[in-house]
């Protein structure tokens, strides 16, 4: 006999907003924390821009291949 929490049947929904919200009274949240986006800085932003000139360069380079290729 199959287990049903490891083999559950897929034409069955599984609700589990009843369970999750019983998880978070026990454990004692509330509210959740509102998230913001944290700063880029240093190397990680020089990263960014280096893929951002990377992508430019890789666009210019397929305009190129394309108009030239065309005859």
């Amino acid at each position: 006999m199959q287990n049903k929490d490891f083999y559950p049947d897929p034409k069955e929904k599984l609700d589990a907003s009843d369970d999750f919200a019983s998880f978070l009274q026990a454990e004692g949240g509330g509210d959740l924390a509102p998230l913001s986006r944290a700063p880029i800085q240093g190397a990680v932003k020089i990263a960014f821009w280096g893929l951002r000139l990377y992508i430019v360069a890789m666009l210019i380079l397929v305009t190129i291949g394309f108009t030239h290729g065309m005859h």
